[in-house]
């Protein structure tokens, strides 16, 4: 007989209780047998309570079970032996199910590890936050984006964006915004997306960040191509014949002023008073092509060749072509580059050209102070990339100079055609670079380029 079924137990102590409770009532209340009484009654009393005890096991396996599910302890094990093939089996099937737990929650681990590894290294800026506030999840692309750590509330945005942070709590669900935002030298355009989830019952809002500010640039020089191509297309049809006619009436009108026939004597004055405005008809509609030809070139840029050189070098160089300049207007140009090489790979005539424009613009924005300045600092920025600053003392811009100094035909300084920053932008864009400003009245204007 297997004396480790559960059964088999059962039935000994219950019949082990059954025939103690008849001795127990056998010996009665007789006197003599008092101490047999009470030491059948006690055994009575013990052999219930292990009887209970040893039902109840079923019932605690099932509450240790229970428990282990509540405070997710999934590494609880039940080895039961010796109790027979019923409860043998229960606790293997326990044991199967704790094992299915672990499992699930090992997968639900690896899976939030893996989405959060991607939220992590996405392009795009991502938040979460509750509607009162309170920042969930800011991934490394929004740190980035908006050069902040770590947040608590959206809120604190504020020191970055006001309307950034207002625009986040406000916006209903699905719709967009643009809000500018400036940090140092670098001007930036978010495209803000909000969203709002329901997650087991409380309301999430979820942004999405992104910074479109290439994007814009793009379309924006895109929009000044296609005017500046349709215009001059339309300006030189007009143009050119009125300068070929007016040229070839001038060449005739002088023909005839030239000869001593009688018949024209007394038409020689008016006729050369004729010739003097056809010349200068003439004479105009040249500079007028030729004015237009130089706009042609914001929508001719080559390629660039790139080549790798030192921009140590490239300072140096230009500081010696501009020497005699800067001595002419009186302004001190100083060079700080690192002693390490500063190796570039990019079209060196096209920076050239492009530091030349900065530099002499700065020269003539100082050229009205007492002791005009102009800084030119290359360094590897917090991102290691090539930057290169030209700085001056000058009167400075206003935001509004600011935010059109790159647009083609506009110009601060009296004499200009106003396309030789839009020229550099463009050149800057062809290089991957940007091109940046940063400028207060009173306090000098920076242009920065960063590779």
């Amino acid at each position: 007989m297997n004396f480790n079924s559960y059964r088999v137990q059962l039935i000994l102590r219950l019949l082990l209780l059954a025939l103690s409770i008849y001795g127990l009532s056998w010996v009665g209340f007789n006197p003599d047998y008092r101490g047999t009484f009470v030491g059948l009654a006690l055994f009575v009393v013990l052999q219930i309570g292990l009887l209970v005890h040893f039902h109840e096991r079923t019932n605690r396996l099932f509450l240790r079970f229970l428990n282990s599910i509540k405070y997710d302890d999934f590494t609880e094990q039940f080895h039961i032996s010796g109790e027979g093939k019923t409860l043998r089996g229960l606790s293997l099937q326990l044991n199967e199910v704790m094992e299915k737990f672990r499992h699930v929650r090992a997968e639900k681990e690896a899976h939030l590890q893996y989405f959060e590894v991607i939220v992590q290294h996405i392009g795009i800026g991502i938040m979460t936050f509750r509607p009162e506030g309170k920042i969930l999840l800011l991934n490394n692309a929004a740190k980035k984006l908006l050069k902040v750590g770590q947040l608590r509330e959206v809120q604190e945005l504020a020191a970055v964006s006001p309307e950034l942070a207002l625009g986040l709590q406000q916006l209903e669900n699905g719709e967009k915004v643009l809000v500018p935002v400036r940090q140092g030298t670098e001007q930036a355009n978010l495209s803000v997306h909000v969203i709002e989830l329901s997650l087991l019952g409380e309301r999430i809002r979820l942004a999405s960040l992104q910074n479109i500010q290439t994007e814009l640039e793009e379309k924006e020089m895109e929009a000044w191509h296609n005017l500046i191509k349709v215009l001059t297309h339309e300006i030189m049809n007009s143009v050119t014949p009125i300068a070929s006619l007016s040229s070839s009436a001038y060449e005739e009108v002088s023909s005839y002023t030239d000869t001593e026939a009688e018949e024209v004597t007394l038409l020689r004055e008016e006729l050369a008073d004729i010739g003097q405005c056809l010349q200068t008809i003439s004479r105009r509609s040249d500079g007028l092509i030729h004015f237009v030809n130089d706009f042609r070139n914001l929508t001719t840029i080559a390629v660039p060749q790139l080549s790798h050189f030192n921009v140590t070098e490239l300072l140096q160089e230009i500081k010696v072509l501009l020497r005699g300049q800067l001595a002419a207007k009186n302004v001190k140009l100083q060079l700080e580059a690192p002693k390490e090489s500063l190796i570039l790979s990019a079209d060196r005539a096209m920076i050239e050209q492009v530091l030349i424009n900065l530099i002499k613009n700065a020269m003539e924005a100082v050229q009205e102070q007492p002791e005009g300045k102009v800084v030119v600092r290359a360094y590897h920025d917090e991102r290691s990339r090539i930057s290169i600053e030209v700085a001056d003392n000058g009167h400075g811009m206003t935001t509004e100079a600011m935010a059109k100094i790159f647009i083609p035909f506009f110009t601060t300084k009296k004499s200009g055609s106003g396309i030789g920053l839009s020229l550099s932008r463009q050149i800057m864009r062809l290089h991957k670079g940007t091109i940046s400003v940063q400028s207060e009245l009173g306090k000098g204007t920076t242009f920065v380029l960063r590779f």
